[in-house]
């Protein structure tokens, strides 16, 4: 049977450079956006987003945060600010139940708009913001997908954006691959997801060269809530699948 239910992404983002201009990030986003139908509305799960318990966006607007620094001015010329959509956040909210809470001091992020300004760059798609729960752990962040999961018979594209592998104190600027430990862990994360194999990913910390590859969870629990909201009739495939900087996985994946 045609799996008729909108579909699941998880993004690696990167550097928020990967936003603009030409790079291998931005070209698979693009891609990605040639062949993807356009969802009735995006509940974004963003890393940037860290909240104590689980806060969604119930506003009809999403403001644009510039949540970096230093970086050249054409990047903050980048202008992206679709429509929110309070009934969708409101069906989130009752969906996650008592571990929810409504927050609309946040807007959009560049996790979220470095990505889908590249995917649906005329912003025309609605995006409800969703944060991830920094005292959370895995397999909390993987039931709240599995309760946002209802809203994809309702046409809602789900889109978790972080990155596997995220260690800023490791970062070479100049290096265009991964340390060798980055690209092992990616590679693990990898099989487990396209086997199935859920349990692992959510026992990442127990895996060879987790303390390197995840310092601090909050980009990689963006993944476990993506594969929350992933049924059986889902199959999954893997897009971006490198490593820039030494200690960043681009590596993303699409479940439809």
């Amino acid at each position: 049977m045609k799996n008729t239910a909108g579909p699941v992404l998880f993004a690696g983002h990167g550097s928020p450079m990967n936003a603009i201009g030409k790079n291998r990030a931005r070209d698979g986003w693009q891609q990605l956006g040639k062949k993807l139908p356009k969802p009735r509305v995006i509940i974004a799960v963003s890393a940037h987003w860290q909240t104590s318990g689980i806060c969604v966006r119930t506003a009809p607007d999403n403001p644009q945060i510039y949540d970096m620094y230093g970086f050249p001015d054409e990047l903050y010329r980048v202008h992206y600010e679709p429509a929110g959509s309070p009934a969708d956040a409101k069906k989130a909210l009752a969906l996650l139940g008592a571990s929810a809470r409504e927050d609309n001091t946040w807007g959009i992020d560049h996790g979220v708009w470095s990505v889908l300004s590249n995917i649906f760059p005329a912003a025309d798609v609605p995006v409800v913001m969703v944060s991830v729960d920094g005292q959370a752990g895995a397999g909390e962040l993987y039931e709240a997908g599995r309760k946002l999961a209802a809203l994809r018979d309702d046409g809602a594209m789900i889109f978790a954006s972080g990155n596997v592998v995220h260690n800023l104190r490791l970062v070479d600027w100049n290096m265009t691959d991964g340390y060798g430990w980055a690209k092992a862990f990616d590679s693990t994360i990898r099989d487990a997801v396209l086997t199935g194999d859920h349990g692992r990913v959510l026992h990442f910390d127990g895996l060879e060269n987790s303390s390197l590859a995840v310092p601090t969870s909050e980009h990689f629990l963006p993944l476990p809530a993506a594969l929350g909201a992933v049924t059986e009739k889902d199959r999954p495939s893997v897009f971006n699948e490198y490593c820039e900087l030494g200690s960043m996985s681009m590596t993303s994946y699409l479940f439809c």
